[in-house]
């Protein structure tokens, strides 16, 4: 039983991404040694236990809110069977951030509801339009040699739903990895003849990943009707045929195999290095711009002297907009700008006075550039807004990119206009 010394030092946690959570409970201090322990029972929705039903500890790792991997392959997961009276115990959880699931983890006959711990109960949100699959779960972190019993895990039968496996070419499973699902739905109404006469159709499309084993799971399916599923991963896709779903049955057999995926990936490191290579003329001033790849703002402009050019100067809101046009990847950009020292006035890398600013705040920031290292400017990933790429700024290793311009074209002809 849990003591009430254990309930003073236990917390809970809300992780908010939009309108979907995670609940992160967690003990405070982490000082002790040693493993630690979880046991309890399954019961159904009628109180009844749950015999046979094997469940995992899986431990996972939070990159950010909306992405959640597992830290370790999911055959070392610890493991166990409820026995006749439901019951089950986990020995050696580490102090990492863990989910209580159902194992293999997408192809159980039962779903959790709620997870009971004293008199604290956190509940499941299941299946939420536009989110991964794990949202919702119980996500933990218990106190090292800590030991949790009489936790009662509340289960029932999952609803409707698609089970499927993504496989690569060699038959591989395609692991934990954010896959497009989408599921499409026909009703085809019939004549005496069961001939199909006309009916309605639809579908649903998302972001889901596949668990440890390849698998995902949608609940979209929610009538009597035919479905077929596509599942796309970098640039590849596959098909499923069409089939038929009764009222409360599912598809646990669905097998996807992405034949073309390395050709795709070859194809579009082709057409990346082609577009690496073209200069697109602005017609408004007649400049050529370029998108290279950095390892940072001074090899940026090493590259950019290389080809006798200089990083983006952006003189107008007419520019600015045109950039956006041509580059709308979700990336940030460094650009010839950067933080001049204290009592400097702003000007760009070629030389050219700031008469056009477009900062990612209300106000452009001081001049506050101290030491003998420049402070760059990156368009931001989003908005195309300019943000300061100081070494605390949390973005700067994933600017990875930058634009080149190059006014005098004469000696190498753009390949391309926009």
């Amino acid at each position: 039983m849990m003591t009430h010394s254990h309930f003073r030092r236990f917390r809970v946690t809300i992780l908010v991404s939009i309108a979907v959570f995670t609940l992160l409970f967690a003990w405070e201090s982490m000082a002790q040694e040693g493993k630690s322990s979880l046991s309890g029972r399954v019961i159904d929705t009628k109180g009844k236990p749950v015999t046979g039903l094997e469940l995992a500890i899986k431990p996972v790792e939070i990159k950010k809110p909306r992405d959640m991997v597992p830290r370790t392959p999911f055959l070392s997961w610890p493991r166990v069977v409820t026995d006749k009276d439901g019951r089950f115990s986990f020995h050696n959880i580490d102090a990492g951030a863990s989910q209580f699931v159902m194992f293999p983890e997408s192809a159980s006959d039962f779903e959790i509801i709620s997870v009971e711990i004293g008199d604290l109960t956190f509940y499941s949100t299941g299946f939420l339009q536009n989110f991964q699959t794990w949202f919702g779960r119980p996500t933990f972190t218990i106190e090292p040699g800590t030991h949790l019993e009489d936790v009662v895990v509340n289960v029932k039968p999952p609803r409707m739903r698609i089970r499927g496996r993504v496989l690569l070419k060699d038959g591989t499973p395609l692991t934990n990895t954010d896959i497009s699902l989408t599921v499409r739905r026909r009703q085809r109404e019939t004549t005496l003849l069961i001939l199909p006469s006309g009916g309605s159709a639809g579908s649903s499309g998302r972001g889901v990943r596949t668990d440890a084993e390849g698998y995902f799971v949608s609940y979209y399916p929610d009538e009597t009707s035919e479905y077929s599923v596509i599942v796309k991963y970098d640039g590849a896709s596959a098909k499923s045929r069409w089939f038929r779903l009764k009222k409360g049955q599912r598809n646990d057999e669905l097998v996807l195999v992405l034949k073309d995926l390395e050709e795709h990936r070859v194809s579009r490191k082709e057409r990346m290095k082609a577009r690496l290579a073209v200069w697109a003329v602005n017609p408004a001033n007649d400049h050529a711009y370029k998108r290279i790849q950095c390892d940072s703002w001074e090899d940026a402009k090493a590259k950019a002297a290389a080809e006798n050019a200089h990083l983006v100067a952006i003189n107008d809101a007419a520019e600015q907009k045109w950039l956006e046009a041509l580059y709308p990847e979700k990336t940030f950009f460094w650009i010839g700008l950067h933080v001049p020292e204290k009592g400097n006035t702003w000007q760009w890398n070629n030389g050219e006075p700031v008469t056009y600013t477009n900062w990612i705040t209300s106000q452009k920031p001081n001049n506050m550039s101290t030491d003998a290292r420049e402070i760059p400017i990156a368009l931001e990933f989003f908005s195309k807004r300019w943000m300061v790429m100081g070494t605390e700024n949390p973005f700067l290793p994933m600017v990875k990119h930058a634009i080149l311009e190059k006014e005098n074209i004469s000696t190498e002809p753009a390949e391309a206009t926009q």
